[in-house]
């Protein structure tokens, strides 16, 4: 893949926002819209499948969850619409005038406060990125699940 096509899914800190939750255009979010429009007004038989099998009377809470991922409004971090509050490299890459954080000079840097798990898949990223290149690293990560 083309590094251009590459900015345009990952992340400046390596996650791939194409495959997250959040993004508007990714799988997660077209894939909740379908079922919830093949569910139609499947409450009904929600309601009467619960005498029969105890995870329907949860049929509300799905619904709420599967709207929320259909709903998705993020747009990637590049565009400066990171849900991550704590991120700093979704504006930090436009000040370094970089693409990836692990092709930054200063890398790693302490502007980020992800937390203990992210911090350490940001630095695994980074350290991956920077010794092999984005587009091995792309072909990498894109084998394997998201979350």
């Amino acid at each position: 893949m083309k590094r251009t096509e590459i900015l345009g899914k990952l992340a400046p800190c390596g996650l791939d926002c194409s495959r997250c939750a959040s993004f508007k255009g990714g799988p997660i979010a077209r894939q909740s819209r379908t079922l919830l429009e093949a569910l139609g007004d499947y409450q009904r038989m929600a309601q009467k499948m619960t005498a029969f099998f105890e995870p329907f009377a949860h049929f509300d809470s799905f619904q709420e969850i599967l709207r929320f991922f259909a709903d998705a409004k993020c747009d990637g971090c590049r565009s400066g619409d990171s849900r991550y509050p704590d991120c700093a490299a979704k504006s930090c890459f436009k000040e370094m005038k970089g693409d990836f954080c692990g092709e930054c000079k200063e890398f790693p840097c302490s502007r980020n406060r992800y937390n203990e798990d992210l911090h350490k898949r940001w630095l695994a990223n980074g350290e991956f990125i920077r010794t092999k290149g984005i587009e091995s690293f792309y072909d990498m990560q894109a084998g394997k699940p998201r979350y």
